[in-house]
């Protein structure tokens, strides 16, 4: 029995890309906000980076295990490419690419690497999705 070649990307790099982007949030919120100003950071941007943090996770793990999981992971893998697409269609990407600090200008180049990286995955969601949807569950008979 031979195996079958894998025709895509292992979701194993799509968990890291996503992580060292909301990993990056802490030094890009103390160079910007927390050091010159001393402003802590606000429960709404907290609950909100947790909840789509949440959104991610969850639909991660539970993907083919789930059916809701695949559905969860793509929403989220959508609205986070769509994001990152809208910034760059709108000329931010521009502004935010020519900052000086070399702290804000990193996590500016992954946040766009995640987006990319996350619409990648969405198609190969899309494209691949008899493989990662979980297969209906059968009540037993008893």
């Amino acid at each position: 029995m031979s195996a079958r070649p894998r025709l895509h990307p292992p979701l194993v790099v799509l968990f890291w890309v996503v992580i060292v982007d909301y990993l990056a949030q802490f030094p890009y919120y103390l160079v910007n906000y927390y050091l010159p100003h001393h402003t802590p950071p606000t429960i709404s941007s907290i609950v909100l980076l947790g909840l789509t943090l949440a959104w991610f996770l969850i639909g991660y793990f539970t993907i083919g295990r789930r059916r809701f999981g695949y559905w969860l992971l793509l929403s989220f893998l959508v609205v986070e490419g769509l994001f990152y697409v809208q910034t760059l269609l709108l000329g931010a990407a521009a502004y935010q690419l020519q900052n000086p600090h070399p702290v804000i200008l990193a996590v500016f180049i992954i946040g766009y690497v995640t987006g990319i990286v996350s619409l990648v995955y969405a198609g190969v969601l899309v494209v691949f999705r008899s493989r990662y949807r979980a297969e209906p569950r059968v009540a037993a008979s008893r």
